[in-house]
């Protein structure tokens, strides 16, 4: 085991990067380069505790395992103390960005812990969210054609599911994602936590995923600009805004009572999952006592997805 985190040290390439006025320090530790064809899903992840680890681990396996199309899986790990991230050097097929830097807005830089505590971990987490797919965005080949943003509590649950929603991109849409909110604006954002967008028109129009909170959150805007250009987006049914669709499950299906969000495909296939406030709840801060904890996300992973 020392030798391989020794060998993965000597090819982590240091980088300093430029997002939103800050310098952020990163290691980058590339194993796998695709053609440009093929899509770059981003993972965002934070780490501070084993629970956490695991979650990010069972998202990464269950990605590799029903992901059979060519693809760049990168994770992006914010800033999470160097012991919980050495497990990440060593996962195969995976390239891997070390931020170690602490991702600060403008307006709290320079009194990193009062802001913290005044503003709270939900809008740091949010712009620490947005850092990381701005490293992304100028870590991956700009000749891309695609690019997708995923959280770390998140899994695919059959294959073709990136297929899928790629298929949705061109002839006049520009974004196809697992989730579309209604609760900031009237016609629907693509949710952050998994959408594929045409990096080019990313590129071309000249957009980014910050925030402006507290009227849009992480990629909020992205999907406004796109709109803006004239372009359509697409989102998968979702049982959390139609809980209705749960019945689409056959009860046999294990799926069918896991109290999770869950997207379908257009033959009404469960494709995609979503805990919900993942990191949150690995460090005890649960939302609902009747959703699905961490550890029963990670026991159905190891029982069903990935056994």
């Amino acid at each position: 085991m020392i030798r391989s985190l020794l060998r993965a040290d000597r090819h982590l390439r240091k980088t300093k990067l430029r997002v939103d006025g800050r310098t952020y320090t990163t290691q980058v530790l590339q194993r796998v380069a695709q053609s440009s064809e093929a899509p770059r899903l981003i993972i965002v992840a934070y780490q501070p505790n084993e629970l956490a680890q695991k979650i990010l681990s069972v998202c990464i396996q269950a990605i590799q395992r029903y992901t059979l199309e060519p693809h760049e899986l990168w994770v992006v790990d914010n800033n999470s103390p160097r012991a919980n991230v050495e497990w990440l050097l060593r996962w195969p097929e995976t390239n891997v960005v070390l931020n170690r830097t602490e991702p600060v807005s403008p307006d709290g830089r320079g009194l990193l812990s009062r802001w913290k505590k005044r503003q709270g971990q939900q809008k740091w987490a949010s712009y620490a969210n947005a850092v990381a797919l701005e490293l992304a965005v100028r870590l991956i080949n700009p000749r891309a054609h695609y690019l997708m943003t995923l959280h770390m509590d998140i899994m695919p649950c059959r294959a073709g599911w990136l297929s899928f929603l790629r298929s949705k991109l061109g002839q006049g849409t520009a974004s196809a994602g697992v989730r579309m909110d209604r609760r900031r604006t009237p016609e629907g954002i693509l949710h952050v936590l998994g959408y594929l967008v045409d990096f080019q028109l990313f590129r071309k129009f000249n957009l980014d995923f910050l925030p402006q909170l507290p009227r849009y959150d992480v990629g909020d805007r992205v999907i406004i600009a796109l709109r803006d250009a004239g372009y359509d987006v697409f989102a998968c049914p979702n049982t959390l805004w139609e809980p209705q669709l749960v019945e689409r499950i056959p009860l046999s299906s294990p799926l069918r009572h896991l109290c999770v969000d869950r997207s379908f495909d257009d033959d009404g296939n469960v494709i995609f999952l979503h805990l919900g406030r993942g990191v949150r709840k690995s460090t005890g801060n649960y939302d609902d006592p009747k959703k699905t904890t961490p550890e029963e996300w990670i026991a159905f992973a190891e029982e069903h997805l990935l056994s």
